[in-house]
């Protein structure tokens, strides 16, 4: 069987950066990858159209990504695609589909990164500026229903 995704797009959120109860890093970010126009009826082009996917990877590359990515970094992702469900409190099932990544590329160089940071910067304005984080603030909550502390595919 074959399970292999090769991804190119841009991150849609910063890195969410967690720790399992064993130490083992684990990050999520959501990619927008971009899929080229389809022609319409009368021969024009259409409007390209971006699928959000979901991103986990773990241990190192984890932490690298937390550390050197941001929202709108371009990158490329090579992993493989996994489902799962779990019990939500309500007894109902959910269902989630993720990419687990193996390798994250950075596709930007620090003087493009530097030059996309100081542009989105400058657009925001002064009273909306992302607030200073706490250093001894614990890391954001999960927006993955489903997630305990552990790795969540069993294999890490």
């Amino acid at each position: 069987m074959i399970n292999n995704v090769v991804l190119v797009g841009r991150l849609g959120n910063d890195p969410e950066l967690t720790y399992t109860s064993s130490g083992t890093a684990i990050a999520k970010f959501r990619l927008a990858v971009t899929r080229p126009p389809r022609r319409n009826e009368d021969g024009s082009r259409g409007e390209e159209e971006t699928d959000w996917l979901n991103i986990v990877c773990f241990g190192r590359t984890a932490e690298t990504v937390s550390q050197y990515l941001d929202k709108g970094a371009l990158v490329g992702v090579e992993g493989r695609i996994q489902s799962r469900t779990w019990d939500k409190q309500d007894g109902t099932k959910a269902y989630a589909v993720e990419i687990n990544a193996q390798r994250v590329q950075f596709l930007e160089s620090r003087r493009d990164r530097e030059a996309r940071q100081g542009s989105a910067a400058q657009q925001r304005p002064a009273a909306q500026a992302a607030p200073a984080q706490d250093a001894a603030a614990p890391p954001p909550t999960d927006d993955w229903p489903g997630e305990d502390d552990e790795d969540p595919f069993g294999d890490q």
